[in-house]
């Protein structure tokens, strides 16, 4: 009997630990399930929003860059494109091929065809005297010949011609103006002209010098006038300065006079 009961007990005890443990796993399974359904989606969701801010951010990065490195080109190219020779190839060559015959005295023939085609400058030119003359033939045929070397770039033929118009303000005193470097660009011209001695079509020398010429005296009047502001400003801190210094030297002898101390105070309030 006590095996019996012994044997009927066990599947009891068996069965209600099973229910036991199924109850106690019943009441835990939708805890444990919903605990982490919230905690996985919460974690899944950072994760994927960390991973798609950084991807974005790096996705903005990048086309930023792409950005800026595609401004930059366009940049360039504008750059390119704004500093374009005014003077076609084919022009720049017929000009340097003109200036290989032989041109030693262009510049006294420049001079003397201006003095004949303007009369403003002929006054001008009366005043010079031979050694001033010769400067400036001397002058124009180094401006021609270091332009044209230096025809394929543009800012040294700028410098060249800047430096040339700002010697001229010295002639000032002469009578020199501005507007006789129109003269100087006429008679360059039609000498310039003369050196290709009928070689290629006149029309094209013609176009060929009127742009080079026209560009390089364009500058020499902004030299000229860059040389003349140059001037006033030097003169103008010169003035102040000197007259800041008679100031000091009245003040300091005043203050050595107890006589003129009523002058003294008159000149300080003056001063302000």
């Amino acid at each position: 009997m006590g095996g019996e009961t012994s044997k009927i007990r066990r599947p009891k005890s068996a069965g209600t630990k099973k229910s036991t443990t199924s109850q106690s796993t019943q009441k835990l399974t939708p805890e444990i399930k919903k605990t982490d359904s919230i905690g996985c989606t919460d974690n899944l969701l950072n994760v994927d929003f960390g991973t798609r801010t950084r991807n974005s951010s790096r996705s903005s990065l990048d086309s930023n860059i792409n950005r800026s490195r595609s401004g930059s080109i366009c940049s360039s190219r504008s750059n390119l494109s704004r500093q374009k020779h005014p003077i076609s190839s084919r022009d720049r060559h017929l000009i340097q091929s003109c200036f290989q015959n032989p041109h030693e005295i262009i510049g006294h023939k420049i001079l003397q065809r201006a003095n004949e085609k303007r009369n403003g400058f002929a006054n001008f030119y009366n005043k010079l005297s031979n050694d001033e003359r010769d400067e400036i033939e001397e002058e124009i045929k180094v401006l021609l010949k270091k332009t044209v070397a230096n025809i394929n770039f543009i800012d040294e033929v700028q410098r060249l011609a800047e430096e040339f118009g700002g010697k001229h303000v010295k002639f000032r005193a002469l009578g020199f103006k501005p507007d006789f470097f129109g003269a100087y660009a006429d008679a360059t011209i039609t000498e310039c002209i003369f050196l290709d001695n009928a070689i290629h079509p006149a029309h094209h020398v013609l176009t060929a010098f009127s742009s080079f010429i026209t560009m390089v005296f364009s500058s020499v009047r902004d030299g000229f006038y860059a040389e003349m502001r140059r001037m006033r400003r030097a003169s103008n801190s010169f003035s102040t300065g000197s007259n800041s210094s008679c100031m000091r030297k009245t003040i300091s002898g005043d203050f050595n006079n107890i006589d003129s101390l009523p002058r003294l105070m008159f000149l300080l309030i003056c001063r302000k």
